[in-house]
């Protein structure tokens, strides 16, 4: 997945470091690397919004490895990049368990009919888990669980990760926007104050 992020409007602005080539890509490279970081941090604030989810649970793996990468430009290359992790296709272990949408919590007594629920967006509706449980004995502690039908099988539940909430039409224009706003005040900053140190030489 990638986010492109185009501003308009900046030709006049980076014009004036047009003769001094490397003052221009120092301006350029810093307001992308501090906005690939506020992507970041947008998609996560947004995602954390509207989802059913808290935030730790959508930059943190299931072993604590983050789920968030950002890469910086360097001399050779002038684009940042953001990559999300916790796919449709990912390890189960990359998208949190489905308990960290729930919105109730297992009887201290096992009740009969008694169904985990959950709900993925906040504003969204309420769901049973049909045939589901909380793990007990080797699975306690590890989330919920389903029976799949006719089998004795059971599978953990996951809900989305960060990566399929940011790939949502809303989330996406909302990182895209604010980036894109963030992008063009950093560009604005940092040839300012580029040109600040070659008008003081």
């Amino acid at each position: 997945m990638q986010i492109e992020i185009k501003i308009n409007g900046l030709d006049k602005l980076v014009a004036k470091l047009k003769d001094f080539p490397v003052a221009l890509k120092r301006a350029i490279r810093n307001a992308t690397d501090t906005t690939a970081t506020a992507v970041k941090n947008i998609a996560v604030k947004e995602a954390e919004r509207t989802f059913n989810v808290a935030k730790a649970r959508l930059t943190k793996t299931s072993k604590g490895s983050p789920t968030i990468y950002v890469k910086r430009t360097t001399q050779t290359e002038q684009h940042a990049t953001v990559t999300f992790k916790g796919g449709a296709g990912a390890k189960a272990g990359d998208r949190p368990g489905l308990q960290h949408y729930a919105t109730n919590k297992p009887p201290r007594k096992r009740t009969k009919g008694w169904k985990p629920a959950y709900r993925i967006r906040r504003a969204g509706m309420t769901e049973d888990v049909e045939r589901g449980f909380y793990g007990e004995g080797k699975l306690k502690g590890q989330g919920i669980f389903q029976r799949e039908i006719g089998s004795k099988k059971i599978v953990r539940r996951t809900g989305p990760g960060i990566k399929q909430i940011v790939e949502r039409r809303e989330v996406m224009s909302v990182v895209k926007r604010e980036g894109e706003e963030v992008f063009k005040a950093k560009v604005v900053e940092a040839v300012g104050k580029q040109l600040k140190k070659l008008k003081g030489k």
